[in-house]
């Protein structure tokens, strides 16, 4: 199947070569300085000797941009001329200004079958008209012959866009029409292929086809399944017939363009089709004011083409270069959030148990005790939302999805929120139904993103104002709106709302705080989900509105197991607390006292171990990262 691909590929490679130098003989053309002097007759001759050094070359037609016949090399210069025919080509040419290679077509009046070439004239960047050459379908079938070997049972045929067959090796009378239907189903779907079926004469065979990357023809394949399994010598005869057949194609065009004219135009051919492949143009001297004309409009174009090329490797080189600072950037990001977000925590933990161990000791609790309980708990939430956004970018966060009701997520977020809305004076409505919106989903993460929306609505919108969440069905998803009547968002604020540490307008004393990452952590989540998230605002003071999308699922909802309760030791047992952070083992230690547990501390595994010997504990309360173990190895 390889072979037979490859065999494919090379055969519409082939035509595609034939149509390149028929593109680039027709752009020398175009090129001419007759043409751009407006000499029409002169014009009319040269393009006449060019379709008279081409045998395959049925016409050369000039359109003018509407249309308009200008000069056809098959009716005298001046004899009254048509518009075009096949519009769909011509329009593309006018529309892309490239070259264009048209479909299969009958010529006006029963003509003969021919396939339209066409390139754009342009002088000074504008648009003069449309040089085309009607191609008959010998060409492409030489090209079936001439450049690619011959098998013993092998059937190539070549198709336009529309699948109309324009050259067969060996069913001619199928030139002009569909090709086998099999065939036209299988280039619907792929570029290209193999597969077996049934041949014209009943014989199992493989199908192989190959679409030209440029012309988008397809170069079709047909073999015998015997054919694939013949001996060697067939094979080699075959070579050896491809090659005298070339050999005589050669030789016969040598002959016959043994005039000076059609070799100086051939020389001319052969250094556009050099100027396609990159090389310089080398032309001979000629006599022929015309060749020698094109051969300084090739070379000019081969400066062009060379600055060009220099320009755009430069441009690419500079795009890598950025895009690899980019992603150097934005890993070096996500490593110092995770960094940042864990040695803000380390500190964190020791406060956090210290003003525990303050409220079991019973003591006054003042007015500085809960304005440090506050601002270490909103501290605590930043630290969290950092960690969060650094386990997501890195992929280390794991759901744990179930079919769940969207009223229980809401009712814990609700939960979550309610001492902030109770804080804003806010009024809340919950709209939600008690069953019916099942989604599949992470109930934990999914109430973390409700609670970040009503967080949100409670923290910008001015004290007593109101809040409302509200699901409902739409279709095959589950959609959550969270809405306010705050001070709303900004036009251009919506697009950039969910980018990371994007924040609107701020009060000069901060009071609404936050790192902006919120909400990049609400559509993270959401699209862990296979969901999407909305903002919506009419404008600043006029309130919003976010909503959350998922898709619903059809499963019935999981009641979630309880987990089973731990059940710390009773007291009088012992334990050991081991942590590199002093302070925070000490505070921790100092707790568990306070519940007449009997407690060690140690600040490595080597030490643990030690104290192990003399004081066996009943419970070890571990680090992860210790020094020189760590918690797992302990």
């Amino acid at each position: 199947e390889r072979r037979l691909i490859e065999t494919a590929r090379t055969q519409a490679a082939a035509v595609e070569r034939e149509m390149a130098g028929t593109i680039r003989i027709l752009q020398a053309l175009a090129a001419s300085e007759r043409l751009e002097q407006g000499d029409l007759a002169a014009f009319h001759a040269e393009a006449k000797r060019v379709q008279q050094s081409q045998p395959d070359w049925y016409n050369v037609i000039l359109f003018a941009p509407d249309g308009q016949e200008r000069i056809s090399v098959l009716r005298p210069s001046g004899h009254p001329l048509r518009l075009v025919t096949d519009t769909d080509s011509f329009q593309r040419v006018i529309a892309t200004r490239q070259p264009i290679v048209g479909n299969l077509l009958r010529g006006p009046i029963d003509g003969p079958l021919g396939v339209p070439i066409r390139v754009p004239v342009i002088r000074d960047d504008t648009l003069h008209g449309v040089l085309t050459a009607i191609i008959t379908p010998e060409r492409f079938a030489d090209a079936l012959f001439r450049d690619l070997p011959s098998s013993d049972g092998w059937t190539r045929t070549i198709s336009d866009t529309h699948g109309t067959v324009v050259a067969s090796s060996k069913f001619q009378q199928s030139v002009g029409q569909p090709a086998a239907p099999s065939l036209l189903e299988h280039t619907r779907r792929v570029t290209e292929g193999v597969y077996r079926e049934a041949m014209v004469d009943g014989q199992r065979g493989y199908v192989a086809f190959s679409r030209g990357e440029v012309s988008r023809w397809t170069a079709g394949l047909a073999v015998p399944v015997d054919a694939l399994d013949g001996p060697l010598r067939r094979s080699m005869l075959a070579l050896v017939a491809i090659g005298l057949l070339a050999f005589f194609i050669s030789a016969t065009g040598a002959f016959v363009l043994s005039r000076r004219l059609t070799l100086d135009i051939e020389a001319a051919a052969d250094a556009a089709q050099g100027l396609a492949g990159g090389a310089l143009p080398q032309l001979r001297p000629s006599i022929v004011s015309e060749v020698r004309g094109l051969g300084d409009s090739l070379e000019r174009s081969a400066q062009l083409l060379a600055d060009r090329q220099r320009e755009r490797d430069e441009h690419l080189a500079h795009a890598d270069t950025a895009r690899r600072e980019a992603e150097a950037a934005n890993s070096a990001k996500d490593q110092f959030l995770a960094m940042l977000g864990h040695e803000l925590r380390n500190p964190l933990s020791p406060i956090v148990t210290a003003l525990q161990l303050l409220r079991l000791r019973g003591g006054s609790w003042s007015r500085e005790h809960a304005v440090i309980e506050r601002q270490v708990n909103h501290l605590t939430r930043l630290v969290d939302d950092l960690l969060d956004v650094s386990r997501i970018t890195r992929g280390k966060v794991e759901l744990k999805q179930r079919p769940i009701e969207i009223h229980g997520v809401v009712t814990q977020a609700v939960e979550m929120t309610s001492p902030l809305l109770e804080e804003r004076r806010h009024q809340l409505t919950v709209d939600v139904p008690a069953t019916g919106l099942v989604v599949n989903g992470d109930a934990d993460r999914l109430a973390q993103v409700v609670a970040n929306l009503l967080a949100n609505a409670a923290k910008y919108t001015p004290t007593g104002g109101h809040v409302q969440v509200r699901a409902r069905r739409d279709g095959d998803e589950v959609a959550v709106d969270v809405a306010d009547d705050g001070q709303g968002l900004s036009p251009d604020l919506v697009p950039h709302l969910f980018d990371l540490f994007v924040q609107g307008p701020r009060a000069s004393d901060r009071r609404e705080g936050g790192l902006g990452l919120g909400l990049t952590l609400v559509r993270s989540l959401v699209a862990m989900h296979d969901g999407r998230v909305e903002a919506h605002s009419d404008g600043p003071a006029r309130g919003s509105r976010f909503t959350v999308r998922l898709p619903v699922t059809t499963a019935r909802p999981e009641v979630a197991q309880e987990p089973p309760t731990a059940r710390l030791p009773t007291r009088g047992r012992r334990l050991i607390v081991v942590d590199d952070n002093r302070d925070a083992a000490e505070t921790l230690a100092a707790v568990l006292r306070e519940r007449h547990y009997a407690v060690k501390t140690a600040y490595d595994g080597p030490s643990a171990l030690a104290l192990v010997d003399e004081f066996v504990p009943d419970v070890a309360v571990l680090d992860i990262g210790l020094p020189v173990m760590d918690g797992y190895e302990l």
